[in-house]
């Protein structure tokens, strides 16, 4: 832990409006030692540390500034933990952590959007409603007590979607309302800002984070407009084109999982329609991405195509709902029965044994 001394003396001093001089005075001792601590060269006796706290009026781990630290220490080591069960799809896990920590530190927004953020990820849609009481209840503490940005837009977004799952409208419409514009977002800024190789990358995350937004936005159009079967196959490829088009020379990555969900949804609406070479194109090209995504989350690995090159997969950045790998949740997803007049097919059998075989062993 460090103990930064030298900014919290001198920022006590100056609010108390005294100079090193008469600190120095008060203490006994000489304003160059005083003058030292301030610039880090040194400590004072631990003798001294009473005298100096009581002097500000504080206590002597507000004056080492140790008392926050430990603070802020142990909510990392709770963020650390969290990010690896939710990598894990420990939902009910990271749930119980955020429930502990909250319990402890109830007034720290950090806890509080922690806490918010497991609630909505063990939640399924629509949100039960004593759930989404208390999704709202903290993401409205947030908004008055924060002047953290991202823990605000974090609220701002979680309300909005809660309130809307719960079909509140007006509220929803209020919290997007209270986003900021796409035209002025923080990636779009420090993007245009930053020169040479550090602004070529931030401009690839950047496009990627558009291309994924655009993804996004053609999925939710899909499910929001009276579309056929038909035309929802022509939008999920066209997302599947996008990130293709990005990627263009076939090394996906990450994004191996959002186009074996797309396949996964195609695959869906040919079963629908009872064409059974389509939902089984579909669903081959489904457990060849699946796969993909499982190799992509073993390593770092760069990526290789002209816009995203100066880029790298991130194995330990992934959260996931579920318990496994990507082939484990596409496994599960062959259960439905709409594929039951396909079920007996040779295909569809190896598309079964793809899966498995890539699939992790869950306890």
């Amino acid at each position: 832990m460090n103990i930064d001394l030298q900014a919290t003396l001198r920022e006590y001093r100056r609010k108390k409006n005294v100079t090193q001089e008469q600190l120095a005075d008060h203490l006994g001792i000489s304003a160059q030692a005083v003058s030292k601590w301030e610039r880090g060269e040194g400590l004072p006796d631990i003798s001294l540390l009473p005298a100096i706290a009581l002097y500000f009026g504080v206590t002597i781990d507000d004056l080492l500034n140790v008392g926050q630290a430990r603070i802020d220490e142990t909510v990392k080591a709770w963020q650390t933990e969290s990010h690896r069960l939710k990598n894990a799809g420990e939902n009910e896990k990271n749930l119980a952590l955020w429930e502990a920590a909250y319990a402890e530190m109830p007034t720290d927004c950090r806890v509080m959007a922690g806490l918010m953020n497991a609630i909505n990820r063990r939640a399924h849609h629509p949100c039960p409603p004593e759930e989404a009481e208390r999704i709202i209840a903290l993401g409205e503490r947030i908004l008055d007590e924060s002047k953290d940005t991202e823990l605000r837009e974090d609220a701002i977004q979680r309300l909005c979607y809660t309130y809307d799952s719960i079909g509140d409208r007006e509220n929803a419409l209020r919290y997007a309302k209270m986003g900021g514009s796409m035209y002025t977002t923080r990636d779009d800024l420090v993007s245009s800002v930053l020169d040479g190789e550090e602004g070529v990358k931030a401009t690839q995350e950047y496009l990627v984070a558009l291309i994924q937004l655009a993804t996004l936005a053609i999925g939710r159009m899909s499910t929001q407009g009276e579309y056929s079967r038909e035309e929802r196959i022509r939008l999920n490829e066209a997302i599947i084109g996008f990130w293709l088009h990005l990627f263009s020379d076939g090394n996906v990555g990450f994004y191996a999982h959002d186009i074996s969900y797309r396949y996964t949804i195609i695959a869906i609406q040919y079963a629908e329609l009872k064409n059974a070479d389509g939902a089984l194109a579909a669903l081959e090209n489904c457990a060849r991405y699946a796969v993909r995504a499982v190799e992509a989350n073993q390593d770092v690995k760069p990526y290789t195509a002209l816009l995203v090159d100066r880029l790298s997969t991130n194995p330990g950045a992934s959260t996931k709902n579920y318990k496994g790998n990507a082939c484990n949740n596409r496994l599960t997803g062959l259960g439905w029965k709409g594929y039951d007049f396909i079920r007996e097919d040779v295909r569809f059998r190896q598309i079964e044994e793809t899966l498995r075989a890539h699939a992790e062993k869950l306890s």
